[in-house]
């Protein structure tokens, strides 16, 4: 099937294009160079533009965190669950040599007020992993307001942490913020 393949790759090609530059700086013209697709493929795919495109890379980029984040959270194991969503972002920025942070975040950051459709998407995948986090902090005895506030400060810190480790080309940022996540999650838990 030609045309998912060309489909696929062009969503990925979104992806790791919007981890790097950014979704303003991101053409579909740079998607196609990446993806190797036909030129044509694109609008044909993409019908409604560039906002279609990065919903859709950006749902892809959240489906494959939630993956690997829903295998922890099954196990029921916070503390894992927590150095898992942190290790897959770091790892992910580490082996880009730094250039690569979260393609959410990397649309986020470029969000306009003519952007309301993708700042949902947007949206929708923070709350995603918000909820996975805050459903495995629930089944360890916090409260669900207190599990929704725990992940809340998760995602932010993980999130912070990429963009100070990416800027500075440094691991130690992102490590830091673990540690201390570790430290305050395993406390928050014992309460």
């Amino acid at each position: 099937m030609p045309a998912r393949s060309s489909r696929e790759r062009m969503v990925r090609a979104a992806v790791e294009l919007f981890r790097e530059r950014g979704y303003a700086a991101t053409s579909f013209h740079d998607v196609i160079e990446r993806s190797g697709a036909p030129r044509g493929s694109i609008y044909h795919h993409f019908p409604e533009g560039k906002q279609q495109l990065a919903r859709e890379a950006i749902q892809w980029y959240a489906d494959r965190s939630l993956r690997a984040l829903d295998r922890a959270v099954a196990a029921g194991a916070a503390l894992e669950a927590l150095d898992l969503f942190v290790a897959a972002s770091r790892d992910s920025l580490v082996a880009s040599d730094f250039l690569a942070g979260c393609a959410v975040a990397g649309v986020a950051l470029d969000l306009g007020a003519a952007d309301e459709p993708l700042r949902s998407s947007v949206a929708v995948a923070f709350g995603r992993w918000r909820d996975a986090l805050a459903d495995v902090f629930g089944r360890e005895g916090a409260t669900p307001e207190r599990a929704r506030r725990l992940a809340h400060v998760v995602v932010a810190a993980v999130e912070g942490a990429l963009l100070l480790s990416r800027a500075q080309r440094d691991a130690q940022p992102i490590d830091d913020v673990a540690a201390e996540l570790r430290a305050h999650v395993r406390a928050a838990l014992a309460r």
